[in-house]
């Protein structure tokens, strides 16, 4: 019984160390620990969607910079913690599309997923309307 108890607390410690480190970009900036460091900003795109990793850019919320991907990774400079979030690209400004935002960190990852929700379809099906098949 005491050896189950050491195993659920060691398992536990883990699980709330990863949980610290995923999350450190949000609790440094809710604890407000320190001045936000100037970093680039690494985005990996995981591409769920039938349209070329090309069609996508990483937005900068509060400068409106953009960063194209090109084999799968964007660099952006931003201070840590500020707000970025997938966007299409320029050429494709009629076609409205809502990524979600995230926290910048130093290595990250965006997801592009068009087989969920209306929201997503509502892309796809605009941007077969406006560029065809």
């Amino acid at each position: 019984m005491k050896s189950l108890a050491q195993i659920s607390l060691a398992v536990g410690a883990l699980v709330l160390l990863y949980l610290t480190y995923t999350g450190w970009p949000e609790i440094r900036h809710f604890l407000r620990v320190g001045d936000p460091q100037q970093i680039t900003a690494e985005v990996r795109l995981t591409n769920r969607c039938a349209i070329p990793e090309e069609s996508f850019v990483v937005r900068h919320i509060k400068t409106n910079r953009t960063a194209a991907f090109s084999n799968g990774v964007a660099r952006i400079a931003v201070l840590e913690g500020d707000y970025v979030e997938l966007q299409l690209s320029a050429r494709y400004r009629e076609v409205q599309f809502n990524g979600l935002r995230q926290r910048a960190s130093k290595s990250m990852t965006l997801t592009a997923d068009c087989g969920k929700g209306e929201r997503m379809q509502g892309t796809v099906d605009s941007m077969r309307d406006k560029f065809g098949d």
